[in-house]
């Protein structure tokens, strides 16, 4: 179900999450709340709650492709103009 653009609730956070984001990455992810800002194209600062989706993989083929349909997704679904998508190089260990 569609939502007003920026205005997405914990119920449809999770539909998300269940639906889209752990049947590509059911190794495991984190999240967590923030509070995001940006300039829209009148100029004026818009101010909105975020989630932060943090996914470590271990870049096997396929990982960009998936992560690329998350935002797509993710846009189509809650109306958002743009997904920032970091992509960062780490150790980690479980």
């Amino acid at each position: 179900m569609a939502s007003e653009a920026g205005d997405i609730t914990e119920s449809q956070w999770a539909n998300f999450l269940a639906a889209s984001v752990t049947s590509r990455f059911p190794q495991g992810l984190t999240v967590w709340e923030a509070n995001g800002q940006w300039r829209g194209p009148g100029g004026g600062i818009t101010r909105e709650r975020a989630k932060v989706l943090l996914l470590v993989h271990d870049g096997s083929p396929g990982v960009g492709a998936a992560v690329h349909e998350l935002v797509e997704i993710y846009k189509r679904t809650f109306r958002q103009d743009s997904v920032l998508w970091e992509n960062a190089s780490v150790c980690a260990t479980f």
